[in-house]
């Protein structure tokens, strides 16, 4: 017999087991071999992220020179479409991405989706007529619209809530403006001084790099599918209705509402969009996407704020860039000059929102995003022909990336602790869809609003503020739902707090 007997208490009851991770059993479960992996890891989702961005930079900057390379010179409907191609079937995919993901595995459809991208990237580059650019673009786009779901799935999955998440999500959500305004740099480079066809083949150079170092760097446990089966009507109804609504408001700048091009699809897409919620909730076993989400208190003005935000700073960067250029005179390396505060001011906002997001509530945050994103519109819609750049186009740049990057982080870590751990595809694929499509919607809504305000491209300057009024007026309405709904305590976990959310293995003799 042991000379230091154990407590009657710890012979008579038996341990409890905590499913709740500790900080040593998630180092314990790593899915990595090292340090070096995880690098990696880290390294090609954010490569993937920031690669799916730079052509949305490049394209505001460089629509001109594309403009003329298709030998569409000064035509701003279809400049319009050559900066929106891409978002709208980016949000529109976004919707099943993640769905495909749960199923299938993140890893996979991740891998396949940027292999999709590089090989529409090299092909763009070949594109001679807007036709053949647009429906280039717009496949590229697909690509885009897969992996940022599973990028968010596979961040969510792999770190619980806590401090690395915030920061994993921070960094993701800094490589928006920081891809968009400063890594198109290059591109638009080579878009001036070569040919713009060379946007596209670099960015094939760049997908192939980041899947060299994506295939050795993700573990096969990480992002495996979970089987189950996939809504593919609620699939076809939803990404049909969201590409025919958004196509109606960007062809409208081009056709006119009167047009049956603008007016037909327009119908239908709502149709397909009400179709697809009432399967989704009456007819699906697998919904694309549940509609049970919605039930988490304030959740609905989260995202409706969310996506508000995006599309103010959509119209807001559009119109922008072509003040600098048409009425300041810019060219296209000198507006991305202009747009220097933008790129740095973006990145300090997303990694602060992973700071704060568990100290302050989320409905400080979401509110400071949609300020900053009113005023960045109102003073460039107010600023003056003649001016000294420090001014209004400064201060612009300067307040305008803490509305999307604020919102971006704050509602992803919203959704992505919103939802189980299986469950990260749907928040990836709702935030994303905020993002891309809201971007794309407010565009065409904005390019509306110019061609009815500009007398016929006679006052170009006139159309420029009508279509910034209205992404003001997007903002506000924004910040009243956040001031009167939206309602999130500060997130302080760390680690999953429901039991079945993750598998904690316990030697099989004390099993209970």
């Amino acid at each position: 017999m042991s000379d230091n007997p154990k407590p009657i208490a710890d012979l008579e009851e038996p341990r409890k087991i905590s499913n709740t991770p500790t900080s040593s059993q998630l180092s314990a479960n790593s899915p990595f071999k090292n340090g070096w992996q995880e690098a990696g890891f880290v390294v090609a989702i954010m490569l993937g992220q920031s690669f799916n961005l730079t052509p949305f930079g490049a394209t505001l900057n460089s629509r001109w020179l594309i403009a003329d390379d298709l030998g569409v010179p000064g035509n701003n409907g279809q400049m319009s479409w050559i900066a929106a191609g891409f978002s709208l079937t980016t949000g529109s995919f976004v919707l099943v991405g993640g769905r495909l993901g749960d199923v299938y595995g993140h890893r996979l459809v991740w891998t396949l989706a940027l292999a999709w991208s590089m090989v529409w990237n090299l092909v763009s580059g070949f594109a001679r007529t807007p036709a053949f650019y647009d429906a280039a673009r717009g496949l590229t786009g697909i690509g885009a619209g897969f992996m940022l779901p599973t990028s968010v799935a596979l961040l969510g999955q792999t770190y619980p809530p806590g401090r690395n998440r915030n920061l994993a999500f921070g960094l993701f959500g800094a490589l928006a403006p920081f891809s968009a305004a400063g890594g198109s740099v290059l591109e638009v480079l080579l878009a001036q001084l070569v040919n713009p066809q060379w946007i596209w083949w670099l960015h094939a150079i760049k997908n192939a790099l980041t899947l060299a170092i994506a295939i050795p760097s993700m573990p096969l446990s990480v992002g495996v599918g979970l089987g189950g089966d996939v809504d593919w009507i609620g699939a076809f109804l939803g990404v049909a209705g969201l590409i025919l609504f958004n196509f109606s408001f960007n062809q409208a700048p081009l056709a006119g509402w009167a047009s049956p091009s603008v007016i037909a699809p327009v119908v239908i897409g709502v149709l397909m969009l009400l179709l697809f919620a009432v399967w989704e909730i009456k007819g699906a076993k697998a919904p694309i996407l549940p509609f049970g989400i919605w039930r988490a208190p304030t959740f609905l003005a989260v995202m409706a704020s969310a996506f508000l935000s995006f599309m103010s700073f959509g119209i807001f960067i559009f119109y922008h860039i072509q003040f600098i250029h048409d009425i300041r005179g810019t060219t296209a390396l000198q507006s991305m000059a202009w747009l220097v505060p933008f790129t740095i001011n973006g990145f300090i906002a997303a990694c602060l929102v992973a700071v704060l997001i568990s100290r302050v509530p989320a409905q400080v945050i979401f509110c400071a995003g949609l300020i900053a994103v009113m005023l960045a519109n109102i003073l460039t819609m107010t600023a003056p022909v003649q001016g000294s750049y420090w001014t209004a186009p400064f201060f612009a740049a300067l307040l305008a990336p803490f509305g999307p990057d604020m919102t971006f982080t704050a509602a992803q870590l919203v959704a992505s602790n919103t939802v189980r751990r299986s469950e990260q595809g749907v928040a990836g694929s709702l935030v994303g869809t905020a993002l891309n499509y809201g971007m794309a919607l407010g565009i065409g809504l904005g390019g509306t609003v110019e061609a009815y305000t500009n007398a016929g491209g006679t006052q170009p300057l006139r159309g420029i503020r009508g279509a910034m009024y209205l992404g003001t007026g997007m903002a506000i309405l924004g910040i009243c739902i956040v001031l009167v709904f939206v309602r999130v305590p500060k997130d302080k976990r760390e680690g999953y707090d429901d039991e079945g959310e993750v598998e904690v293995e316990v030697p099989e003799k004390v099993q209970v």
